[in-house]
């Protein structure tokens, strides 16, 4: 019975020690099934979270974009209604489905009016200059002609006008589409017809003006050759009749009266005033045709060799002002006018011991030389008068004077260039202003 009671005993601690750890078991397994549900819940609300999150921040750029592209489009619309060229977008029929300002005013037509129509109405043929159009232009039509030509457009009042086309096609949808860029090229062709007329026009002058040259060469012929005749054929005769008055005069010594003989003297003074003519007619006539290299020139040495050529008389001063330049010119026709005009001086200067000033001025490109002189003086009437060829103030009996030397410094002046005036008056002497380019015209 102990036995039993025992056995029993130790079955039931068995049973509790099973039933407890039985019940530990189901704990631990609650405790695991709580921690899982609670891990499930929490993994739930953070991937709730994170959703969210990203849901928030894709509504956030499909708003920003759907800004932009508001934007982008509001953008696109302003610079094409304010942009100078029509623009005309065309589906892939040739149909026109948007129409800018610019293509308002270039065609006359509302957008209404061309929206949905075929982009013939805009066009004209280019060989009838016919608006009524019979066949409708396709997208690849336009594309086969090419990207940019000239053709004829189609105003809904005024007819036909040239224009220039550029048609190219892009893909914003589904559906192929074109944008048609139209320029009225009106005014560009007015100028440039006109421009073509000028062309014309100088051409002509050029052909005129290459006539003139070889006229102007052959008169310059006849000029040599007249040249060479009046240098023999016209001083031949004067050479014979100075010679045979001479002979004359010799063959009646002691035969001829007082009066005789000064009819003969003035006979050879009126050969050699014709020579002296003859030969300042040459000269004028060779201005502006010699073909002289420019060299250095200094001024100031080229005033006192000539100086010492014309030898004035030792009561006359001649004074060289200072500032004098050295520069690239024609050192003889320079000295001719130099020479002439000093000269000048010293021959209409009543005075025995005159004065006679030289200076220069810097004028830009220029060189404004003057001479002036105490002489006698010109009257203004005259000052215009003294520059023409044979023209003299004085008779030439009384002042023996061909009337060529001012003209012949008047010309060679005006072939380089400058210009020649005189400021003088009765009595109160004359200064001779003339230019001088810095560089020698070619």
């Amino acid at each position: 019975m102990d036995n039993l009671r025992s056995s029993l005993t130790q079955f039931e601690r068995e049973e509790q020690r099973l039933l407890q750890k039985h019940q530990n078991v189901v704990n631990q397994q609650r405790d695991r099934t709580d921690l899982a549900l609670w891990v499930a819940v929490g993994i739930s609300m953070l991937g709730s979270a994170i959703a969210l999150t990203l849901f928030s921040q894709l509504e956030r750029n499909l708003r920003h974009r759907e800004k932009k592209l508001i934007e982008s489009r509001t953008l696109l619309q302003a610079v094409v209604s304010s942009v100078v060229d029509g623009v005309v977008i065309l589906d892939e029929k040739g149909d026109i489905e948007a129409f800018n300002a610019a293509a308002e005013a270039m065609f006359g037509y509302e957008p209404s009016e061309v929206i949905g129509q075929n982009i013939s109405i805009l066009l004209a043929d280019p060989l009838t200059e016919d608006c009524d159009a019979d066949e409708n232009q396709t997208m690849a039509d336009l594309l086969n002609i090419g990207h940019r030509w000239q053709t004829l457009g189609c105003h809904k009042v005024k007819g036909s006008f040239p224009i220039e086309l550029s048609v190219s096609q892009f893909d914003l949808t589904d559906n192929n589409q074109a944008i048609a860029i139209v320029r009225d090229i009106t005014e560009r062709q007015q100028a440039e017809s006109k421009l073509q007329e000028r062309a014309n026009e100088l051409s002509q002058l050029n052909f005129s003006l290459s006539a003139l040259n070889t006229l102007l060469q052959d008169r310059n012929r006849e000029l040599d050759q007249f040249a060479y005749v009046a240098s023999h054929d016209l001083k031949a005769p004067l050479r014979a009749i100075s010679n045979l008055s001479e002979w004359i005069e010799e063959d009646l010594s002691g035969q001829l009266s007082p009066e005789n003989q000064v009819q003969m003297h003035l006979l050879r003074s009126r050969v050699y005033r014709m020579n002296s003519l003859i030969d300042g007619l040459l000269e004028y006539s060779r201005v502006g045709r010699w073909k002289m290299q420019p060299e250095r020139v200094d001024v100031r040495a080229l005033l006192i060799e000539i100086i010492e050529m014309l030898s004035p008389p030792p009561s006359f001063r001649i004074e060289i002002g200072s500032g004098m330049p050295v520069f690239v010119t024609r050192q003889t026709l320079l000295r001719q006018v130099f020479s002439n005009l000093i000269d000048n001086a010293i021959e209409h200067n009543f005075r025995q011991a005159g004065t006679i000033h030289i200076s220069v001025e810097d004028r830009d490109t220029w060189y404004e030389f003057a001479v002036k002189d105490d002489g006698q003086g010109i009257d203004p009437q005259y000052h215009e008068k003294i520059f023409v060829i044979f023209q003299t103030l004085q008779a030439r009996d009384i002042h023996e004077s061909t009337g060529v030397g001012l003209a012949i410094v008047k010309k060679i002046i005006e072939a380089e260039g400058g210009t020649i005036r005189v400021d003088s008056q009765p009595g109160a002497g004359a200064t001779f202003h003339f230019t001088w380019p810095k560089s020698p015209i070619r």
